[in-house]
């Protein structure tokens, strides 16, 4: 067992700090117009998704998520600027910072953060993807999480892309300026790495890092 789950008292303190954190932070940008960074925000996301990931998976499980999630998201980001698949035509301005290739190096964390928590949600929803799940709980969970991940894309493209003009579509659409490609290649994107993910954790060999079912406090924190 990891330190981080013996320390379960001081973990659940972490969490729920971080949760709160963040929650706050987005009210305060969205409602009350502050300025908080987006990388402080992104980070108190990923923050949590590490250490809620850890805790579940352990240190090398959730490392395969953050290679799986920002592998499979650069490429396609990339391919999608490039040709218009999946999420059609679209370039990123200088508003996020530096760029890995052509996508800005704080888009990896975020699916990484926003991703867990949408696989956690969906854990909940449909049970939970481990050594001895079904069939089609290993199919269900990243398919529910994939819909959740567009639910929420639903509120951010439209206020990310067409008024703060973090990136720009050059063929705009017709959700406020947002094509319905972008949905569909958010889907097809967050299936991917986490269909990936739940087949390392159905068929990961080693015993000892089995997932843990943890208390029902720590799946709330996800919500």
């Amino acid at each position: 067992m990891s330190m981080i789950a013996r320390n379960t008292k001081l973990t659940t303190t972490i969490l729920w700090t971080l949760a709160a954190a963040y929650g706050l932070s987005l009210v305060a940008n969205i409602s009350f117009g502050l300025s908080i960074p987006i990388a402080v925000v992104l980070l108190l996301s990923v923050a949590f998704a590490l250490i809620h990931g850890a805790l579940r998976y352990g240190w090398s499980g959730i490392a395969v998520f953050i290679v799986i999630s920002l592998v499979v998201s650069n490429i396609l980001e990339n391919t999608s600027i490039l040709t218009g698949f999946p999420f059609g035509h679209y370039h990123y301005t200088d508003v996020l910072g530096p760029k890995l290739f052509l996508v800005p190096v704080l888009i990896g964390p975020a699916y990484f953060a926003s991703g867990y928590l949408a696989w956690v949600l969906a854990n909940v929803l449909i049970g939970d993807v481990k050594r001895e799940a079904s069939a089609f709980t290993v199919l269900a969970v990243p398919f529910i999480a994939s819909f959740l991940m567009v639910m929420w894309d639903l509120t951010l493209d439209p206020r990310a892309s067409t008024i703060q003009h973090q990136w720009i579509w050059e063929q705009g659409g017709g959700y406020f300026g947002v094509p319905l490609t972008n949905y569909l290649g958010w889907f097809f994107t967050v299936y991917v790495f986490l269909q990936l993910f739940a087949l390392f954790v159905r068929f990961r060999p080693s015993a000892s890092e089995v997932a843990r079912t943890l208390p029902s406090p720590y799946y709330a924190q996800a919500l």
